[in-house]
């Protein structure tokens, strides 16, 4: 197996989680790591035993020439990045959410074309709970899907960073967790049509845990609306207002439903078919199972795992370009349709990367 080298641009606290996965797979050189801050990246090299430091991107790319890079800069920077990095040779990684604008996602897709490099862009959800989920979103287990719901709400970030402020991070709560309840609903349903949102800030001024008082320039408060294929509808909610974590999805369906990651459950379908689990108390609702036989969850089942798995195949992975750029479009207009009050038309197609059942969402008979 021949050596990839693996540049990281970004050393905040979020770079460590793609460090510490990158070391637990084989045949890779961590060659080099990008901050604009030099002691930050220095630090962050001693730290994890990557080879050199720096404070100039474009520098590492020409040094190092790296095969992949990882981006994990501020959100509004994501774009100039990755087309950097692209142009340079390199496949990329990028932390969620890809761009801060349908504008800026279209020019990094369009680059991943053009240079023909591979462009995983985050949220990812190709975790045991959710792939095994999939298995029970079919007629024979809950009907036709009438409806859906997915959510990601927490207390908000605790530092007083450049996440509150508008300047740099361009949007609050939908694009920090909101791309994750839409990446959930959007895999297991397919393109949006139609979106409509009410976005809003509803702690004008927040108390930080460390007790910074701050007054925020971002949503932090947002619901949309999403129609998919066959008129169904579905709800996102994103906030950074809860007092917990709230992180949660349920597919609805005519005859029974699945939950993923609901109530401290990694999955539960509640269905009159016969399934391989175990009852359990959930909700009240007859017809509980918690399912069995999850898949296996190893190092290169892991976002940094798959997304060099692609880069030696060659192939484009399931959460690629097109499907980012679609999360995008949808968080953009939702932004759009909060100040006009109009719900907006989404036009950018993807295809779901499981075996979905073509039927699922269509009616036309008596169900």
């Amino acid at each position: 197996m021949s050596e990839l080298k693996v540049a990281f641009l970004g050393a905040g606290e979020i770079s460590d989680r793609f460090i510490i996965m990158a070391q637990k797979l084989e045949a890779l050189h961590l060659c080099g790591i990008y901050s604009r801050h030099k002691k930050n990246a220095e630090a962050k090299a001693e730290k994890h035993g990557i080879q050199r430091f720096y404070d100039d991107y474009n520098m590492m790319l020409r040094t190092e020439k790296p095969d992949c890079v990882v981006i994990t800069t501020p959100h509004s920077l994501h774009a100039e990045h990755a087309i950097a990095c692209m142009k340079a040779g390199a496949h990329v990684l990028v932390e969620k959410p890809v761009a801060t604008s349908f504008t800026e996602a279209k020019k990094m897709a369009k680059a991943a074309k053009k240079y023909k490099k591979l462009m995983m862009g985050l949220p990812f959800d190709h975790y045991p709970n959710y792939t095994r989920a999939l298995d029970f979103v079919r007629e024979k287990y809950i009907g036709k899907i009438t409806s859906a719901h997915s959510e990601l709400s927490f207390p908000g970030p605790p530092r007083n960073n450049w996440y509150y402020d508008k300047k740099i991070a361009k949007g609050g709560a939908i694009l920090d967790v909101g791309c994750y309840a839409l990446s959930r609903l959007i895999s297991i349903m397919g393109p949006v049509r139609k979106v409509s949102a009410f976005v809003n800030i509803l702690l004008s001024k927040r108390t930080l845990v460390n007790g910074d008082k701050i007054r925020p320039g971002v949503d932090d408060n947002a619901v949309m609306i999403l129609e998919f294929e066959g008129g169904v509808f579905a709800t996102v909610k994103a906030s950074w207002c809860h007092p917990y974590v709230e992180n949660h999805t349920v597919i609805y369906g005519r005859k029974g439903a699945v939950y993923i990651n609901a109530d401290n459950n990694p999955l539960v379908v509640k269905t009159n078919a016969a399934i391989s689990g175990k009852k359990t108390p959930f909700r009240n609702l007859e017809g509980c199972v918690a399912p069995d036989k999850f898949p296996k969850f190893e190092a290169e089942d892991d976002i940094m795992g798959k997304f060099i798995g692609w880069v030696r195949t060659g192939t484009q992975p399931v959460y690629n370009a097109e499907q980012s750029l679609h999360i995008m479009e949808v968080m953009d207009k939702a932004y759009l349709s909060s100040k006009t009050g109009k719900a907006q038309k989404i036009t950018t197609p993807f295809k779901v990367w499981w075996k979905k059942e073509k039927g699922i969402q269509k009616f036309g008979e008596y169900v």
